[in-house]
Order: C-alpha cells, then structure tokens, then sequence
C-alpha cells in the first residue's frame, strides 16, 4: 500500500513536472500577429486600422495587435515592416501617401515600397470634401463664385493643408489644375491646425478627407462644397460630386491597406489577402468604415497591386509640381 501510494505520488509529480517544463511552448505556440501603423494612435489612419483588427484576427486565426511607429510621413514604421521577417508574423497599415507621394518628397527613404512590400489588400477609399468659410470673402458662397473670384484675383486666394505633400496639400494643387486657376497655398502642422484657420476664416477653404471636417460641417460652421469622389459619400449624402458641382475631371481620395514583406511565402500572403476580401461578409465590418468617413473596399492582392500601379501615374504628376516647396 505504502509503495503504491509512494509510485502514485511519483507518478504525478513526474506528470506536473512534464506540464511545467511544456508551459513555455505552448505559449509560444499562441498565434499573434503585429500590425505596424506607421501613424500615431488616435489619428485617421489609426483609427480605420484598428475599427478591423477584431475581424482581422477572426479571419487570420490569429490575434492582431497593433504597433504604432510614427514617423516621416510613415516611412521610419513602413520601413520596420520592410526589414521585417517574410514569416507572415509581421504586417503593415500603408496609404497613398506611403506608395506615391513620399518615395518622390524624401531623399532619405531607405526602401522602395513598390520593390520591398507586396500588397495583400485594400482597406478603404478614404473621400475628400471641399470645404469653406462662407464668410471669409465677401459674395463667395459656393463653388461657381469661387472658382469666378480665385481666376479674377489670381494669387490671392489661400487654401489650407495639414502640411507640405499631405493628400490635403495636393488635393487643393489639383483643384488648381483643374479649374485653371492660381491658389496660394499655406501649410500647416496637422489638419486641426489648418481648420482653426478656415474655421476663423482667414483662409477661405480647403479639401481634407471626410473623417477631419464632417463634424463641422455638420455643426455649420462650414460649408460643403463638394466631394471628390466619384460617387456620393455614404457619409454625407446631401454633399454634391465634384462634377456634380460642375467641376468636371476632378477625381481625388485617400486610401490604404495592407502589406506583407518581400519575400514572404506565397501561401502566406493569399492568407492574408482572403482574410482581408473576407471583412466583405461582414456588416459591422462595413459600418465601422463607414462611420469613420471611408468607403470599404475590402480587395485583395492582385487587386490592390493592380489599383496601386493605376494611381501611381495621377499622385506622381501632382507631387512633381510641388515637389521643391518641400526642401
């Protein structure tokens, strides 16, 4: 009896040791996934990143946490994802802005995101709207009396940015090129700072994506002119096209998505790349998107490569012109 007890005792004491020592592996077999957003947290892009990271996981089999490595318009946290092992345990949030606009506005980019990134998915169309301070020049009050004043007075007519080559920067430069006018343009540090200058109304107006300036168009104290989608935006309805509004040939949003490494295997990248096409076949999913100011779009590989070697042409024209006030 005593020796059975004894070989029992040591049986699970030989057992409760085997669970200790394999406690380790099995966490580190849990699944994880790091998300890099190369943006600081609370922002635009932040936001539309995080509103998926539950279904990501979901979809991925595997938790998604998110990293924020802002900096140099998101080149120092897209180039952590560059540097990144090709295991498919690292990915990265990336913009126009990341693909198009800052390989031509920084000399110091130490990669090439059409070379060193392959893309797995599109997020979202992110829909710009023109706004303006009614009150800020006497008699313009929509977009026909703008466009009449600004080739009237060429020169005089400011528009804000949230900085030199923001998407708001170059939305307004288009504007320009479009209507064939001449506009002044003044860069500030952020979207909120150059909408306490339109809000003010010592700028007159200026085009930035939905998600900065719905709240106070919805307060009144700006008005909509326009968007530059094509269609209507989920968001706000009532505001025209800018076609609509009759300025034809005027086509601008944001967008984003995701992104693996080079080199990651093949089999990993079509996981990702159905992960993100399955967002589609969920509608809370959709709705966050949807009231952040974006348009989901939920593509997948082929097709946001596709999508981003069709923008490249347009961006690259409109950085070309401001590219020297940037230095």
């Amino acid at each position: 009896m005593g020796n059975n007890m004894k070989r029992r005792n040591f049986g699970l004491s030989l057992i409760s040791l085997l669970l200790m020592t394999q406690a380790p592996a099995f966490a580190q077999e849990k699944k994880e996934v790091c998300l890099v957003v190369p943006f600081p947290p609370g922002g635009g892009g932040d936001n539309l990143a995080r509103s998926e990271v539950e279904y990501l996981s979901k979809n991925l089999g595997s938790t998604v946490w998110i990293a924020n490595r802002p900096g140099a318009g998101g080149n120092i946290g897209t180039s952590s994802v560059v540097q990144a092992a090709p295991d498919g345990k690292t990915f990265g949030y990336v913009t126009n802005g990341i693909f198009c606009v800052n390989p031509l506005l920084y000399k110091t980019t130490n990669f090439d995101p059409m070379k060193d990134l392959i893309p797995v998915g599109q997020l979202s169309k992110i829909g710009l709207i023109m706004v303006l301070n009614p009150k800020a020049i006497p008699g313009v009050t929509d977009l026909p009396s703008l466009i009449k004043y600004a080739k009237e007075h060429p020169g005089e007519v400011n528009f804000a940015s949230s900085g030199v080559g923001t998407t708001s920067h170059l939305a307004g430069q288009y504007f320009a090129q479009v209507t064939g006018t001449k506009l002044t343009h003044i860069p500030h540090a952020g979207g909120a700072a150059a909408l306490v200058e339109v809000l003010a109304g010592r700028i007159p107006f200026m085009i930035d994506v939905s998600s900065n300036v719905l709240p106070h168009i919805r307060k009144g104290a700006l008005k909509a002119l326009a968007v530059t989608t094509p269609e209507r935006l989920t968001a706000a309805p009532e505001v025209p096209t800018m076609k609509e509004a009759g300025v034809d040939g005027y086509e601008l949003y944001a967008w984003d998505g995701f992104v693996l490494p080079k080199g990651t295997p093949a089999p990993v990248v079509e996981k990702f790349s159905n992960a993100i096409k399955a967002l589609k076949n969920s509608e809370d999913a959709k709705q966050k998107i949807l009231k952040l100011g974006a348009e989901p779009v939920f593509s997948g590989a082929d097709e946001f490569a596709a999508f981003i070697a069709a923008e490249k042409p347009k961006w690259n024209s409109l950085v070309s012109e401001i590219k020297a006030d940037s230095h």
